[in-house]
């Protein structure tokens, strides 16, 4: 890889290094209208593309641009100060229900 490759994904993230609050498993949802993304450079437009139903993995965000996490989520965190973007973290294991409530559910939907 070229120097100018290594440095592309700290250019796209326009050298910040924060996102520190963004995990890989953090999902993004573009709340962006149509109109705003199409005045936003083109590696947001893409971002903001794939985000436009439910959330999309910050992972999964880093693979598809082919860049390290840091930078992705440096780029994500700025793409949600623009209120472009909402961050999601997923769901606990503590904030599951519990198994027990969804077997007694289930037993009351069965015996409909």
């Amino acid at each position: 890889m070229s120097a100018a490759g290594a440095s592309r994904p700290y250019a796209l993230a326009a050298g910040r290094a924060s996102g520190a609050g963004l995990s890989m498993h953090t999902l993004i949802t573009a709340s962006a209208a149509p109109v705003a993304i199409e005045a936003t450079p083109a590696e947001w437009q893409t971002v903001l593309r794939w985000c436009t139903g439910p959330g999309v993995a910050v992972a999964e965000i880093a693979a598809r641009l082919g860049m390290c996490l840091a930078p992705t989520r440096a780029l994500l965190a700025e793409l949600e100060a623009c209120g472009l973007v909402t961050c999601q973290e997923p769901v606990s294991a503590d904030q599951l229900a519990d198994i027990e409530i969804l077997r007694r559910v289930r037993r009351g939907l069965e015996a409909i």
